[in-house]
């Protein structure tokens, strides 16, 4: 079961900060299905940096709207190249399943 500490997700404002996995730098939870939502001031763009990133292979992934491709699918144990929007906003969906968790990622975004 879910606390309200485990609640993850969220619209995310601001010209800079900083977006982590649940629990992060410890393991992520399992069947955890979390959005988060970039939104910067409108004509800008989002560049997404990871620092840190740990997930099952196939199993467990963050996919990644709002950039080019239109959809990037995240997951393994390498950290990705950056993320840049095409618009003034991008959407983070973090999906795990039943087993095997991971440290999961941690990224830094500036608008």
């Amino acid at each position: 079961f879910f606390t309200a500490e485990d609640a993850c997700g969220g619209t995310m404002r601001g010209s800079s900060g900083i977006i982590s996995s649940p629990n992060f730098p410890n393991e992520y939870h399992n069947n955890a299905d979390c959005t988060w939502t970039i939104v910067a001031e409108p004509g800008d763009t989002i560049s997404l940096i990871f620092t840190d990133f740990q997930m099952e292979e196939k199993y467990d992934y963050l996919e990644i709207e709002g950039s080019e491709p239109p959809t990037i699918v995240l997951s393994g144990m390498n950290i990705p190249p950056p993320v840049i929007s095409n618009k003034n906003w991008l959407r983070l969906h973090f999906v795990t399943d039943s087993n095997h968790r991971y440290r999961g990622f941690s990224a830094h975004y500036q608008g």
